[in-house]
């Protein structure tokens, strides 16, 4: 290739060729990361909720420090 103009735009055709995948990777991150977050939420609210069940049910067994249990084993 002997024209400068030439190799100029062949340059620029590849770089926008490497601009739109490194957007559509960004955009492919981006919704990664909102699902990420949305179940990084949600486990916090499972594990707050967990917390609170077992503060509720904290010392109520009959022994000291033990969490209650129910046991539905038959004996």
């Amino acid at each position: 290739m002997s024209d400068p103009l030439e190799e100029v735009h062949l340059r620029l055709a590849v770089a926008a060729s490497d601009i739109a995948e490194l957007r559509a990777e960004i955009a492919r991150l981006d919704r990664s990361l909102d699902d990420s977050r949305r179940v990084n939420q949600r486990a916090a609210e499972l594990l707050d909720l967990v917390y609170e069940r077992l503060a509720q049910g904290w010392g109520t067994s009959g022994r000291a420090g033990a969490p209650a249990v129910q046991d539905s084993s038959p004996l």
